[in-house]
């Protein structure tokens, strides 16, 4: 019989991977729904493709707030970003994420568009 682990550990288990640069994607369901600034997908393959995009800057991260109630959890995030110059800046994101079947299969991401752009575009 499968035991399912709660949704904080598989949570957990997700950001911490991204901060120690592991396997975050083997807790990312085939069919997930991903909400960002002007990007919607709805496959494993898009979501993981957009992620690798934004994480070849973070260079750590930090739980600041972490609320669960049954499979949904809404998250604060100080992520701290470095450009490919060297520059350095934090990007507070605040994440709605669900689970189900052990498996991350929804993410709603909301963030300061303008400042993220400002700091890319300084190279």
């Amino acid at each position: 019989m499968k035991t399912s682990i709660s949704t904080k550990e598989i949570i957990q288990q997700y950001y911490n991977a991204i901060n120690n640069k592991g396997d975050w994607q083997s807790l990312i369901s085939d069919d997930i729904e991903f909400t960002g600034p002007g990007q919607i997908t709805h496959s494993k393959e898009e979501y993981v493709k957009a992620t690798e995009r934004f994480l070849q800057v973070v260079k750590s991260l930090k739980i600041n707030e972490f609320i669960v109630e049954d499979n949904k959890a809404c998250i604060t995030v100080e992520y701290n970003l470095q450009s490919a110059s060297g520059k350095t800046t934090t990007c507070e994101v605040a994440e709605v994420l669900m689970v189900k079947d052990d498996k991350i299969n929804s993410s709603c991401i909301f963030f300061d568009t303008a400042a993220f752009r400002s700091f890319i575009a300084q190279g």
